[in-house]
C-alpha cells in the first residue's frame, strides 16, 4: 500500500508536465473524493493548488519544494488507502494506465537545468533537418569521455524537439553487466518485440530474424531508437532500424571501428564544459547566492565534466557554514582523496563522488551503500522500503529524496529510479569498504526476497498452474481479474532486469532455494512475453542452484522449464530440439524411480514432460512417436485430479491423429478436450482454448475432404474466440474459414474473410496481413470491393 502510494504521486508529478494532466486528476480525484461529487470537486482543487506549486518549483529550480509537493501527494493517497484498502485494485488500473500513456521512462523525467553545448545541439538540429528534407534515418553517435553528459545531452536534445520528433522510443544500453558480461542482443530484441506490440506467434526464433521482425514492425511506425554505450560494430547490426522514419542515437566513449560500413551517421563529440558554463550550471543546481568570484575556483577543480558540476552542486544547495571552502580544499588536494574510480580523463568525479557521499545524513548514505549492492538495475521505491526494512516509510522517501537532490540518483519514469554507472561504482566501493561481509549478505538476503516475492506473487496472479511449493507461498486464492493480470505482467516487465540479476545474485550468494524458485515464479511471465533469452539464461541458474541444495523435485522442475523454453524458442541454429529432448529426458529419468509411493508433484512433473515430448516428436513430424507420449502422460495422471492436463492432451493428442488420418480418434479427442475445457467454468482462456479446438477440428474435417463440416466448425471457433478476445485467433479463423469458403465457390464469403482477416491481423500488427492481402488481390470479387 506504501508503495502504491507513491506509485499514484510519482503518477501526478509526471502527467503535471503533460497534457495529460487533466485526464489524470479527474481520475485520481474520484478515490481522493470518497466517490460524493461535492467530494472529488475539492479533491481536484487541491491536486490542482499542487500542481501549481510543483510547476513554480519547476521553474525556479527549487527541488526541495518539488519534493514537499510529492510528499504530500503521497501522504493524500497513503491516507486513503488506510481508510479504505479495497480500493487499490482499481488504483493500481490508473497507475497502469499512466504508465501507458506516459513517455518512455529513459525520456520521462525534464532535465531541470542543461547549459552551454549550443553548438552540439545545433549541428544535431541541422543533420536531422537535412536526413528529413532527404527522406531518409536520422542516424548520430554522440562520443565523449565518462560523465561529460552523453545521454544528458541526447535527452535534451529529444525533449526540445519532442513536437516534431517521434514519440516512441526503444531503448537498450549495451554496457556489460556486473559481471562483466556483454549485453544479451536476443533479449533485448524479445523485450522490443514485446514492447512493439508484436504477436507472440509472429515472433521469430534466430537473432537475425528477431531483428529483421523488429525492422519490420517499426517500418511505417515513427519511433527513436536510443542505443547507450556502444563499444562494438556487432552491437548495432542487429539494433538498428531502417526506416526513414525513425531516429537512431547511439552514445559511447568513441565511434566504433566500422560503423561507417553499415550506417550513415552523424559523429557528434560532446566536450567538457568550459569553466563559465560549469560555474553557470553550478549556480542553477545549487541555487548558490554566493559571488561567482568564489565559486571559480571550485569549478575549475571540476574538469568540465557535467556529472561532477551536479555532484558538488548538490551539496552546496543548503550548505552549512565553510562548507564551500571545505568542499573546495578538498578537490584542491589530490593527496587527500581515496582514488576509487578508474576513469580515464576524469580524475575528478572520485572527488567529486567522495565529497557528495561525505556529505550526506546517515540513512541517506545507508539507502546509497545499499543500492551499491543491488546490481545497477533500474528500481521502485518498493524496492527502497525492501533495503530499508527497519526504518519508517516516510524516512525512506526522504533518504532516497536527499540522494535525488544531491545527483547520486537520477529520476527515471513512474516511480522509476537510477544509479549513473560511475556512481553505481563509488557506491559498490563504498559498501565495500564500510559495510561488513555480514552487513553485505543481509542485504543481498533482503534484495533477494524482495524481487523472489515480486515473482511468486506476479506468478500467482497470472497462472494457476501447479508448481513445487515447498514454503506454501502459492495458497489458492480468488480468481484474480484481467485488469490485475494486465497490471501484473506490466510491473513485471518493469522489473524485468532486476529479476534476471536476482537470480544471479542468489545463486551466487549461497541462497539456492531461493534462486530455483525465483525462476519458477517467472515461469508465465516468460512464456506470454516470448521472453526465452532470459527465460533460459535464468533457468540454467536455477538448475545449478536446485541440484546445490538438494531438491530433487527442484531439479527436475528446471529440467522440464528449461526442455520447454528449448522448445516454444525451437531455433535450430541455437540447437534447441536437442537441448528441449535433454532437458525434457533428464526430468523423466529423475521422477520415474520406479517407486509405487511417488508424490502427487512427481506424477504430474512426469505427465508435463511426456507431454513436452509428445509436442517436440509432433514437431519433427513423427506423430505415432508423439502419440506414444501423449498415452504415456495421461496414464501419468491417473487418479491426480487435474482436468485442464487432460483436456490439453486431448487437444494435442488430435494433431497427432490427424496427421496418422485416424480422422473419427480426432474427432473424438476434440470433443473430449472441448467438454473438459467447458468443466473448467468460463473466463477468456477456457473460450480461447475451446475456440482453438474447433479451428483444429475444422482441419482434421478439410484434412478428410468435408470441407463443408469444416466451416461449420470455424463458425462455431469464432462465436467462442470472439469472447475471449485474442484478435489473432480470431484473425487465423477468419482466414482459414475465407479459404474454405473459396473452395466451396463461395467468393463472396471468402472475401468477407479474408477482409475481416486482414484488419484483425493488421491491428495486433501481425505480418500475416499479407497473406490476407495477397488472397483478396487474387479473387475477383475482391478487386470489386477495394
Amino acid at each position: 500500500m506504501m508503495a502504491l502510494a507513491a506509485m499514484c504521486a510519482s503518477s501526478l508529478t509526471g502527467l503535471a508536465l503533460q497534457e495529460l494532466w487533466t485526464w489524470g486528476k479527474k481520475r485520481f480525484a474520484v478515490f481522493l473524493g470518497r466517490g460524493a461529487p461535492a467530494g472529488q470537486a475539492a479533491a481536484e482543487e487541491e491536486l490542482e493548488r499542487l500542481r501549481r506549486q510543483l510547476l513554480d518549483a519547476r521553474r525556479t529550480g527549487d527541488e526541495d519544494a518539488e519534493a514537499t509537493v510529492e510528499e504530500a501527494w503521497t501522504q493524500l493517497f497513503q491516507s486513503r488507502l488506510a481508510e479504505r484498502p479495497e480500493i487499490a485494485e482499481r488504483m493500481r488500473v490508473i497507475v497502469g494506465e499512466v504508465v501507458e500513456r506516459s513517455p518512455a521512462p529513459v525520456a520521462f523525467a525534464n532535465i531541470l537545468h542543461y547549459v552551454n553545448n549550443s553548438v552540439v545541439l545545433q549541428a544535431m538540429n541541422d543533420y536531422w533537418a537535412q536526413c528529413t528534407a532527404a527522406s531518409k534515418m536520422t542516424t548520430m553517435f554522440l562520443c565523449g569521455m565518462p560523465g561529460v553528459g552523453k545521454r544528458t545531452t541526447a535527452r535534451h536534445w529529444r525533449q526540445s524537439q519532442q513536437d516534431t520528433l517521434p514519440k516512441g522510443l526503444l531503448h537498450a544500453d549495451l554496457a556489460p553487466d556486473e559481471r562483466g558480461r556483454p549485453a544479451d542482443l536476443a533479449a533485448i530484441l524479445e523485450r522490443w518485440l514485446d514492447q512493439l506490440g508484436a504477436p507472440r506467434e509472429d515472433r521469430p526464433a534466430d537473432l537475425e530474424q528477431k531483428a529483421a521482425e523488429v525492422r519490420r514492425q517499426l517500418r511505417g511506425r515513427p519511433m527513436v531508437v536510443l542505443l547507450e554505450n556502444v563499444t562494438r560494430l556487432a552491437q548495432v547490426r542487429p539494433l538498428h532500424p531502417d526506416s526513414p522514419q525513425c531516429v537512431l542515437l547511439m552514445t559511447g566513449q568513441q565511434v566504433p571501428a566500422g560503423l561507417g560500413t553499415l550506417l550513415d551517421f552523424e559523429a557528434v563529440e560532446v566536450e567538457p564544459l568550459k569553466d563559465e558554463h560549469a560555474l553557470e550550471l553550478l549556480v542553477k543546481v545549487s541555487r548558490s547566492t554566493e559571488h561567482r568570484e568564489r565559486l571559480q575556483p571550485l569549478v575549475r577543480q571540476l574538469g568540465g565534466l557535467p556529472l561532477a558540476v551536479r555532484l558538488i552542486a548538490g551539496q552546496l544547495k543548503s550548505p552549512v557554514p565553510g562548507a564551500l571552502e571545505d568542499i573546495t580544499a578538498l578537490l584542491a588536494d589530490r593527496a587527500s582523496r581515496q582514488e576509487l574510480l578508474t576513469v580515464d580523463d576524469a580524475h575528478d568525479l572520485p572527488r567529486a563522488l567522495d565529497i557528495s557521499y561525505g556529505y550526506l545524513v546517515p540513512q541517506a548514505a545507508q539507502l546509497y551503500r545499499c543500492l551499491g549492492i543491488l546490481p545497477r538495475v533500474d528500481f521502485q521505491m518498493d524496492t527502497v522500503y525492501a533495503l530499508t526494512p527497519d526504518g519508517e516509510p516516510a524516512a525512506a522517501r526522504r533518504a532516497l529524496q536527499a540522494l535525488i537532490s544531491a545527483r547520486l540518483v537520477e529520476r527515471g519514469g513512474v516511480d522509476t529510479y537510477r544509479l549513473h554507472p560511475l556512481v553505481h561504482d563509488h557506491a559498490a566501493t563504498v559498501a565495500e569498504q564500510q559495510e561488513t561481509e555480514t552487513e553485505r549478505n543481509a542485504v543481498r538476503d533482503r534484495i533477494v526476497r524482495y524481487y523472489l516475492r515480486t515473482a511468486e506473487s506476479g506468478e500467482a496472479t497470472l497462472s494457476s498452474r501447479w508448481r513445487h511449493d515447498p514454503m506454501n507461498v502459492y495458497a489458492r486464492g480468488a480468481r484474480p481479474t484481467a485488469e490485475r493480470e494486465t497490471y501484473t505482467e506490466r510491473e513485471l516487465g518493469r522489473r524485468r532486469a532486476g529479476l534476471l540479476t536476482a537470480v544471479h545474485l542468489a545463486h551466487d550468494s549461497g541462497l539456492h532455494m531461493e534462486a530455483w524458485r525465483l525462476c519458477q515464479g517467472l515461469w508465465t511471465f516468460y512464456l506470454r512475453t516470448a521472453s526465452h533469452a532470459e527465460w533460459i539464461e535464468t533457468h540454467e541458474v536455477g538448475l545449478a542452484s536446485a541440484q546445490a541444495c538438494g531438491d530433487r523435485l527442484a531439479v527436475v522442475r528446471m529440467h522440464y522449464q528449461l526442455g520447454f523454453a528449448h522448445l516454444d524458442r525451437w531455433s535450430v541454429e541455437e540447437d534447441d530440439p536437442r537441448r528441449a529432448r535433454s532437458h525434457l529426458e533428464a526430468a523423466l529419468d529423475l521422477v520415474r524411480p520406479g517407486t509405487p509411493d511417488r508424490s502427487d508433484g512427481e506424477w504430474r512433473t512426469e505427465s508435463s514432460a511426456l507431454e513436452g515430448l509428445g509436442l517436440l516428436e509432433h514437431k519433427l513430424k513423427r506423430p505415432q512417436h508423439a502419440l506414444a507420449c501423449y498415452d504415456q502422460a495421461e496414464a501419468a495422471l491417473d487418479g491426480v485430479d487435474h482436468p485442464r492436463g487432460l483436456a490439453l492432451l486431448a487437444y494435442h493428442r488430435a494433431a497427432a491423429y490427424t496427421a496418422l488420418r485416424r480422422h473419427d480418434d480426432a474427432e473424438r479427442a476434440l470433443e473430449e478436450a472441448r467438454e473438459g475445457f467447458k468443466r473448467l467454468g468460463e473466463g477468456k482462456d477456457i473460450a480461447l482454448n475451446i475456440g482453438k479446438s474447433w479451428v483444429r477440428y475444422a482441419q482434421d474435417r478439410q484434412a478428410c475432404g468435408r470441407t463443408d463440416h469444416a466451416v461449420g466448425a470455424l463458425d462455431s471457433a469464432i462465436a467462442e474466440l470472439a469472447k475471449a478476445d485474442s484478435a489473432y485467433a480470431l484473425a487465423v479463423a477468419h482466414l482459414l474459414r475465407g479459404d474454405m469458403h473459396r473452395d466451396l465457390g463461395d467468393e463472396g464469403r471468402a472475401v468477407a474473410d479474408w477482409e475481416c482477416a486482414r484488419e484483425l491481423f493488421t491491428a495486433v500488427r501481425s505480418n500475416r496481413a499479407d497473406e490476407a492481402r495477397e488472397r483478396l488481390a487474387g479473387s475477383a470479387d475482391g478487386d470489386e470491393l477495394h
